[in-house]
């Protein structure tokens, strides 16, 4: 990992800047971390073992207090450690760490996860092969239990509900080969600097959740595909924050960028078309935080900020679809087989807990 110093201010670049001397053939891993410690040293370790050599790793720090800011000082001085005084959310911290980056490749690391020594290798090989690709996603493994899949790729429904496609279904290579996907999940991804450089970066007004399906839609909009590499292979926790996926902050975020997410990608006659399952989804999504965690305020919060944030979104919705450079028919085609993949994975699921 390249040396380099700890930074108390993140510095505001601007996005692309000039200033900035990118290095061929670098990679930038980019890990946002909050009151995460237990999980650094696996991490960390981990990439310390990866045989892509030109690496550099830059840890954003958002406002911890368990120790993990002088955990790194003291055992990965090497790291490029850029400290928040408080919890930015994931957006803002990832942001900093690759407007603070030098490398021709960012990768997205959550702090609970662990890297095979080939994880950076097997994706920038893709990337190198394939000038339309623009990321990448990788074969997401539980940390606890190997056996069984975390994800492979973000997915996307027409009524707006996001999903990984595969999580939790016993790996018995279903997803051992290479495929087109929506994109990958913001825990573990490889993008090109350059269609960054283009499409721009998360969408800082998503605290968390759904800002990798957010960047997805907007890649394929512009014409960046992603590809799925089994060879990549990563072990993640997941959850490893915030707990359950029911939790009230979780649940309110979630409704938030649901609706955030269908107001700025969705083109309009896509938006008519895709009405009724939006409706669908939407309400599927109350009717589940309801049974499984009784979380209705947090669902209603989360509405109404995304109302609050309506206007804004509508702005950015019109700069996306002046970028769009792909037909209504490529965008929907997209977003049903990702549809697809997520109700099969949905259904190995059944037959799997069937012991079919």
């Amino acid at each position: 990992m390249t040396a380099s110093a700890t930074l108390t201010q993140p510095a505001l670049k601007e996005w692309p800047s000039s200033s900035t001397i990118v290095e061929k053939g670098l990679v930038s891993v980019v890990i946002p971390n909050w009151n995460g410690k237990k999980f650094l040293k696996g991490c960390l370790d981990s990439l310390l073992k990866v045989n892509w050599k030109q690496v550099e790793v830059i840890m954003i720090d958002n406002g911890s207090h368990d120790g993990s800011v002088e955990f790194l000082e003291e055992h990965y001085p090497q790291v490029h450690l850029i400290k928040f005084p408080h919890n930015t959310g994931f957006s803002v911290a990832v942001n900093a760490g690759i407007r603070n980056s030098r490398g021709e490749f960012i990768a997205l690391l959550n702090n609970d996860t662990v890297v095979e020594a080939d994880w950076i290798t097997e994706m920038v090989k893709v990337l190198r092969e394939h000038d339309e690709i623009g990321s990448t996603g990788c074969k997401m493994l539980g940390y606890d239990d190997r056996t069984l899949l975390d994800g492979a790729g973000d997915g996307y429904r027409r009524g707006g509900l996001p999903g990984r496609i595969g999580h939790r279904e016993t790996d018995r290579g279903q997803f051992n080969n290479p495929r087109y996907i929506l994109g990958p999940c913001g825990g573990a991804a490889l993008y090109r600097r350059s269609m960054l450089e283009d499409i721009g970066l998360f969408d800082e007004d998503y605290f968390a959740y759904l800002e990798d399906v957010d960047i997805a839609l907007r890649a394929q909009s512009a014409g960046y595909k992603c590809l799925y590499v089994p060879s990549a292979v990563m072990y993640h926790l997941g959850c490893g924050t915030t707990g359950s996926g029911y939790h009230p902050l979780v649940v309110q975020l979630s409704a938030k960028n649901n609706w955030n997410t269908i107001v700025k990608n969705i083109p309009l006659p896509l938006l008519l078309k895709f009405l009724p399952h939006i409706l669908y989804w939407q309400l599927y999504y109350f009717a589940v935080v309801i049974v499984r965690g009784g979380q209705v305020i947090p669902w209603l919060k989360g509405t109404m900020d995304a109302l609050r944030l309506m206007p804004r979104m509508l702005k950015k919705r019109a700069a996306i679809n002046a970028r769009r450079k792909v037909s209504l028919a490529y965008f929907e085609g997209v977003i049903v087989q990702s549809e697809r993949e997520l109700a099969e994975s949905r259904q190995r699921l059944i037959n799997q807990s069937l012991g079919l």
